[in-house]
């Protein structure tokens, strides 16, 4: 699907407007082009914000007039300082929830909510059609009756997968945004890193199951090792914006940690993961290993390269 008028059939076939059929959802072209209101959807998963966070960095330099939103897990809520304009944050905590205030007073029939992933359950998707949005937009990899404009990317893999949304719905976006850490933030994670001299030696960023395979394979470890998940874990208690400053700082990651992958892959990090699940989310052209034996082979590799 790669414009409007496709988009705008494939919406009035779509199951889902026999559910607002007696309410005037959709406004064309203007729903897309001039929307009341965006919202950004991110889910309760431990890489979940980083999509949602790319995509509300394009939304906002599309749509700088726009009243932005996104809807969040708490305890994801300071990473959203990395973004250029910090849009209005809406929180869940441990149940994924729109909140009463969206739902009930902000919501209307021309706003376009995103959900920025490629597979929805019931649970979520009931609970995005109840949110009061007209129009709700996800690049799924099967119809859905929740979602009424369902994007088919080129590319599966984040970011690339959110540009072509954008460009489908014929928005300019930007490829170039990173994340940014404030400079508060990197001199805590120095100071935890190093606390008497502020000046750590360089490392290597892993969970604790990660580094007990690599020891266990006698594989290469040239630098000193940081866990930052997993039972041994070197800092307890690290909050998600102070353990991306660490990321950051880092010369690589090794891990099987979801969220740690994906905290690596959006701040530009070289890193391998272990994912023996195949559910870790797609980042750039890079893969993860399904087994021990992909995984060392993996981190050999990237010690070859280096970094």
């Amino acid at each position: 699907m790669n414009n409007l008028s496709g988009i705008f059939r494939s919406i009035l076939k779509n199951p889902l407007i026999r559910h607002y059929k007696k309410r005037n959802v959709i406004h064309f072209p203007n729903s897309i082009l001039k929307p009341s209101r965006i919202v950004i959807y991110s889910g309760p998963g431990p890489a979940d914000i980083w999509p949602a966070m790319y995509l509300t960095d394009m939304l906002q330099n599309a749509y700088p007039k726009a009243n932005t939103s996104i809807i969040c897990n708490l305890d994801d809520v300071e990473l959203l300082n990395m973004l250029q304009w910090k849009p209005k944050i809406y929180f869940y905590e441990e149940n994924p929830r729109i909140p009463t205030i969206l739902g009930d007073e902000i919501l209307e029939d021309d706003t376009l909510l995103f959900y920025p992933y490629t597979t929805i359950d019931n649970k979520t998707g009931k609970l995005l059609m109840s949110s009061g949005a007209g129009i709700i937009i996800a690049p799924l990899e099967t119809d859905s009756p929740y979602i009424n404009i369902r994007i088919r990317t080129e590319s599966t893999s984040y970011p690339t997968m959110l540009h072509h949304i954008c460009g489908a719905l014929g928005i300019n976006s930007e490829t170039t945004w990173k994340p940014v850490i404030q400079q508060k933030v990197k001199e805590h994670a120095k100071k935890l890193m190093a606390p008497v001299s502020g000046r750590h030696l360089p490392y290597i960023v892993t969970s604790s199951t990660a580094i007990s395979i690599l020891e266990k394979h006698r594989a290469e470890i040239p630098l000193r090792t940081v866990s930052l998940c997993g039972k041994s874990a070197d800092f307890e208690n690290l909050d998600r914006e102070t353990r991306a400053a660490i990321v950051a700082d880092a010369e690589a990651v090794a891990t099987d940690s979801e969220g740690l992958w994906c905290d690596a892959c959006a701040l530009d990090i070289p890193a391998v993961a272990l994912d023996t699940s195949g559910t870790f989310i797609k980042w750039g052209d890079i893969g993860t290993a399904s087994n021990e034996s992909e995984f060392i082979e993996a981190w050999s590799q990237l010690l070859r390269r280096g970094w």
